[in-house]
């Protein structure tokens, strides 16, 4: 894979303070509705937060109520990347990208921006870069799936995301068969 033009580090909502001191030019918070601001004091940069459940299928809330990511949230995600390919012409650029705990929301946003600086024909790459930095990555399908659009990628994000989520259904069905005792 061709080098990211400037630095993506991910973490959970409890892990953001680990990077005081680090140099983190950018800050994405991906949060549930009606989380309020929190900018670290130690940061200056700009701080965009969105707010969306982590819903990873269209209908998947059914008549639970919840906000699910939409087109717009993933245009907002990928108008932060454009902003960080924009900075890294002058000098480095450093994006923190977080959600509750780290794993899908903010693993999903990071693969989206890294498809997006280093070309949609990269996405396995920009996915394997995702999962080298954060192995608990099980990015979310519709974040994905509107990111894949958005960047008129044809299915190669969704695809390169397939074969980790079938490893997962897998595993899941595997456990789900297991005998259970009293």
């Amino acid at each position: 894979m061709k080098l990211l033009p400037y630095i993506i580090s991910i973490c959970g909502k409890i892990e953001v303070e680990r990077f005081a001191g680090s140099n983190v030019t950018h800050l994405l918070s991906l949060e549930d509705p009606g989380t309020p601001k929190e900018t670290p004091a130690w940061f200056k940069g700009p701080h965009v937060q969105l707010h969306f459940h982590d819903v990873d299928r269209p209908g998947e809330l059914g008549t639970a109520s919840g906000v699910a990511p939409g087109k717009g949230d993933v245009t907002e995600i990928l108008r932060v990347g454009a902003s960080c390919l924009e900075a890294a012409a002058a000098g480095p650029v450093h994006l923190l990208v977080h959600c509750h705990a780290g794993i899908s929301r903010s693993t999903a946003a990071a693969f989206a921006m890294a498809s997006q600086a280093v070309g949609v024909d990269c996405a396995a790459d920009a996915l394997q870069f995702v999962l080298d930095h954060r192995p608990e990555a099980y990015p979310n399908l519709l974040i994905v799936q509107h990111a894949d659009g958005l960047l008129k990628a044809e299915g190669r994000l969704v695809a390169a995301l397939q074969p980790l989520r079938d490893q997962f259904s897998q595993v899941i069905d595997d456990w789900l068969a297991r005998p259970r005792g009293i």
